[in-house]
């Protein structure tokens, strides 16, 4: 059991990264196992990684999502892929102790893009990122993370040991939607940053601490999910235009009070500007606005696990009394 206490906790954010690389070392025995009479060589691949994991090896955020490849393969008996992506796992990176940022489609991320192809498809809604189109974001992506390391420590540290890449995209030509940020469950460690819509070290702070808060409502939901809603039922989102499950709505309202506590620590933390404070305090408004918009709706339509209303119970009480 985690805490669901609504503060930054780094040790509850190593605690959750521990025990992602647990239960990912414990699935891949078990079809190790299981494959070892019908499917040696997906055993025998599987087998470096595992002796890896056993060592307390952290691994890449590609490695996830080949997980998810593998034992979906292994279900509809597709046994040439699922060959395939053992060996891929046999291979598997380490993951590396500073933050890996790299251009969606660049030559130094043929891995990652080979299995984020694999899940979500190559015309999937993070398009290819030339690195002449946006050549400098890197270093604000730093000045970002500097200034929460600086003005709010907390979430700096916690955001770190979630975060160990982030892969800039942009949105397909044409696209209906653009993101600004993403993350997602199957790719733990992993950001998705478009960076057209993060002109500042502010902007990527409150960025940051939007996609990192989807990243620990992931690592919580281990046990249980948040809601119990069926995925067909559609509500308004506070952060989106379309209309999405309740589940997303959740997620929306639980990170935009985390926007507004990054904005507000960072507004009363003394190291910006007067116009960044100023700029910081507008946003927070904003984000109290969504999060207002977003409990509305959890609580009409919402139908809440236990732990997801102890994770909810905890942001409102901070919304309504600090």
């Amino acid at each position: 059991m985690f805490s669901y206490t609504f503060a930054p906790d780094a040790q509850r954010a190593r605690d959750l990264d521990r025990v992602r690389h647990s239960d990912l070392a414990q699935s891949l025995r078990h079809i190790a196992d299981r494959c070892q009479a019908a499917l040696p060589a997906v055993s025998n691949a599987l087998s470096p990684l595992l002796a890896r994991l056993d060592a307390g090896d952290h691994l890449a955020a590609e490695t996830f999502g080949d997980y998810y490849t593998l034992t979906e393969a292994l279900i509809d008996g597709d046994r040439e892929v699922a060959l395939q992506t053992a060996q891929r796992l046999s291979n598997a990176a380490s993951r590396s102790d500073e933050l890996i940022v790299r251009y969606r489609g660049a030559t130094d991320n043929l891995a990652l893009d080979q299995s984020l192809n694999h899940r979500l498809g190559e015309g999937s809604e993070f398009a290819p990122l030339p690195h002449e189109d946006a050549p400098d974001f890197p270093q604000l992506l730093n000045e970002g993370f500097a200034l929460l390391r600086e003005g709010f420590e907390a979430l700096y540290l916690e955001t770190r040991a979630i975060v160990h890449q982030v892969v800039l995209a942009q949105a397909p030509k044409g696209s209906k939607f653009e993101f600004d940020g993403a993350s997602h469950f199957q790719f733990w460690g992993l950001l998705f940053l478009n960076p057209k819509h993060h002109k500042n070290r502010l902007a990527v702070a409150e960025v940051l601490a939007h996609e990192a808060g989807h990243s620990l409502l992931f690592g919580l939901m281990r046990d249980e999910p948040l809601v119990k809603n069926p995925e067909s039922d559609l509500y308004t989102s506070p952060l989106r235009i379309d209309p999405r499950p309740m589940e997303g709505i959740y997620h929306a309202t639980l990170v935009s009070a985390r926007m507004a506590l990054a904005m507000e620590t960072l507004a009363q933390s003394g190291v910006l500007t007067q116009a960044e404070r100023a700029e910081a305090q507008l946003a927070a408004e904003k984000d109290r606005e969504n999060f207002a918009k977003g409990i509305s709706t959890v609580h009409e339509h919402g139908d809440m696990t236990d732990s997801g209303k102890q994770i909810m119970d905890h942001a409102e009480a901070w919304i309504n009394n600090g």
